[in-house]
């Protein structure tokens, strides 16, 4: 299990197996047919979250 932190927006991003859950102000489940595609997925929610200070400055 893989999480991401947001604490300024009140969330946080969980990858469990092929499921990846958003928590916050409402829950969002995402499934996908495989961990491989839901790896990706999140791997690339991290790396927009990573550049958001570089848009902010």
């Amino acid at each position: 299990m893989t999480v991401l932190e947001i604490k300024q927006l009140g969330f946080f991003v969980e990858l469990k197996n092929s499921v990846i859950n958003i928590e916050g102000n409402q829950n969002i489940k995402l499934k996908f047919q495989s961990e491989i595609l839901a790896g990706i997925w999140f791997q690339t929610l991290l790396d927009l979250v990573e550049t958001l200070l570089e848009f902010t400055l």
